[in-house]
């Protein structure tokens, strides 16, 4: 029984330090003044501002990210219902109709729900970490160096070479 209550109450200390770690280090010291600080090791000092940042930010962090989720999901919904409704082309205020006396369709504020949804859905992958991380290519292109400037940069360090050993040797 006793066993078990000295358990708790070094998880507790432990949980204590781990904070008083984080709170040194959100003060700007480094890993190794913390660790002098409370007599651990700076990759302990580490280990628990890792643990301890995991614990107070992946919470908010997810709670966020479904608040997000949840509004563009509201957002999707009022999106395609515009998509879904009929839409007729209105000039000066008044319906315009074909040949015929039927209103004529406007394509438009369902084409700009259209892009409207693809912006909402490329948040929620992004959100959701959906997309796959970008490539890049680099292409570098190596001017050869004239032989002069070689030559000279050659005898500059031999130059610098004799130079300090004469003055490693010392006067002679």
């Amino acid at each position: 029984m006793s066993d078990a209550g000295q358990n708790h109450g070094n998880r507790a200390q432990q949980a204590e330090r781990r904070a008083e770690a984080y709170r040194l280090k959100l003060r700007g010291l480094s890993d190794r003044a913390v660790a002098a600080q409370l007599g651990v090791s700076h990759t302990t000092v580490q280990n628990w501002t890792k643990q301890e940042a995991d614990e107070l930010v992946l919470p908010l962090a997810a709670e966020y990210r479904n608040v997000q989720l949840e509004r563009l999901g509201e957002m999707r919904q009022s999106a395609l219902l515009v998509l879904e409704r009929f839409h007729y082309t209105v000039s000066q205020g008044r319906v315009i109709k074909d040949f015929d006396g039927q209103p004529i369709e406007d394509d438009a504020p369902q084409l700009a729900a259209i892009d409207r949804l693809l912006r909402i859905e490329e948040r929620i992958a992004k959100l959701l970490g959906l997309d796959a991380p970008t490539r890049a290519e680099v292409e570098a292109r190596v001017e050869p160096k004239p032989a002069e400037l070689l030559d000279l940069i050659t005898r500059a360090k031999q130059q610098q070479e004799e130079d300090e050993a004469r003055l490693t040797e010392g006067p002679a």
